[in-house]
């Protein structure tokens, strides 16, 4: 990791869903005060956007797989590892990635919708039963502990009072 992603990057950890949901309300409450600003690459509605469409490939499927060397690192490297060790910035996606990268402006209101909307769905029952374009088959448990750490990657980036 980068010293510049170092310097920028203040990750919290969430260890449920609702304490993701929390999250996006304090996210909410400091873009509406004013006080939201984002450090990395993305604004916070594209980071918002993009944490959301993962999600949407968890629930309905996703247009793309990784290459056969990642997936196998992904399967026997990183899928053991969710929730005992966590993903750091810097790693760029393909643009075979395209459907789960944001577009180059989204709202921060479009994006804390869209996360919203994701985290209602399962809230209502649905679960993430689709295979990972990079870690193959999970459950809808491993599900829930790799956005909790993606977004707690992402999130990291967001600056806003307490």
């Amino acid at each position: 990791m980068s010293k510049e992603y170092t310097k920028n990057w203040a990750p919290r950890d969430y260890r449920t869903l609702d304490e993701l949901s929390a999250e996006i309300d304090r996210i909410e409450t400091a873009h509406q005060a004013g006080t939201l600003t984002a450090t990395g690459n993305w604004s916070p509605g594209q980071i918002m956007e993009h944490c959301a469409k993962i999600f949407d490939g968890a629930l309905d499927g996703f247009e793309a797989q990784a290459p056969l060397p990642i997936r196998l690192l992904g399967r026997f490297v990183f899928k053991p590892r969710l929730g005992k060790s966590h993903m750091k910035p810097g790693i760029k996606l393909p643009a075979k990635a395209k459907s789960v990268l944001p577009a180059d402006e989204v709202p921060t209101e479009q994006g804390i919708a869209h996360m919203r909307s994701v985290l209602g769905r399962i809230r209502s029952g649905e679960k993430m039963t689709h295979d990972s374009p990079v870690l193959g088959k999970m459950t809808h448990e491993q599900w829930v502990l790799m956005h909790l750490d993606h977004c707690r990657l992402h999130f990291g980036f967001l600056k806003f009072p307490a």
